[in-house]
């Protein structure tokens, strides 16, 4: 095995390894409120995951990244935060899981750090931003039927699957909540969709060693897209081939 090939290995060991507190005090907080209520008035919710969790979080423990994947997944239960404490086990348990501020971090924690592991590789082409990997795909800009122009797979025909879409559509739900009416334009999941393809067909000639999933290498492509939207620019500036899909009064955009 080459020189280069071990140290990356052993480099993708040790950002797994890494451990982080750098959450919001708010998180802190909510797990602590949500301890002294166990304490004071006692309480049948919960696991003893989910306590050691609060723990963990109430003395600004670092915390590995499997535990902040577990943290983000906790996202499918917001629907139940603001359930008071007296009436039911929501509201105590997401705060004990750092509540909103706690999941939101660990969200985007997680996005950082599996983006770190992507810049690892030896032949990526993400070192210089992580969020903006070189897309070398023969056909950037593939013709074809509907909003996402066809797919811009290779021979494989690399398609978007139903959980992937879902995934773009609430990508594209909350980026325009948060910056449409700011920036005076947004994106569709059509646009999305159509960026997705094209990492999929850049994947099959072009990743780092270290991202094995199609899916997980095309969704780095729509993060530097969003990128791209929201602030004007891509972050990294090689980063071009998407420039057709952007809104017409997105300042790169090409439909002047």
């Amino acid at each position: 095995m080459k020189y280069a090939t071990v140290m990356t290995k052993l480099r993708a060991i040790v950002v797994k390894l890494e451990t982080y507190n750098d959450y919001p005090k708010a998180a802190s907080n909510n797990a602590k409120r949500a301890i002294k209520y166990k304490e004071e008035k006692g309480t049948t919710c919960g696991t003893r995951v989910g306590w050691t969790r609060a723990g963990q979080l109430a003395r600004r423990e670092k915390i590995s990244r499997e535990t902040i994947a577990r943290m983000a997944s906790f996202k499918r239960h917001q629907q139940n935060k603001d359930v008071p404490y007296d009436e039911g086990c929501g509201g105590i348990m997401y705060d004990a899981w750092g509540g909103t501020e706690g999941v939101e971090w660990a969200i985007r924690k997680l996005e950082q750090i599996d983006q770190k592991l992507a810049e690892i590789g030896e032949r990526g082409g993400v070192r210089k931003s992580p969020k903006a990997p070189k897309s070398k795909t023969p056909n950037p800009r593939p013709k074809g039927k509907g909003t996402a122009k066809g797919d811009a797979s290779t021979s494989r025909g690399a398609k978007v699957s139903k959980a992937d879409l879902k995934t773009l559509q609430k990508k594209s739900d909350d980026f325009n909540e948060r910056y449409k009416k700011k920036l005076g334009y947004g994106v569709t999941v059509g646009q999305l969709k159509a960026v997705f393809q094209r990492g999929l067909g850049a994947f099959n000639t072009s990743h780092s060693p270290r991202i094995k999933s199609p899916s997980r290498w095309a969704f780095a492509r729509v993060n530097a897209y969003l990128y791209l939207v929201k602030n004007g620019r891509p972050q990294n500036p090689k980063y071009t081939t998407d420039y057709d899909l952007l809104p017409k009064k997105h300042p790169k955009s090409t439909k002047k």
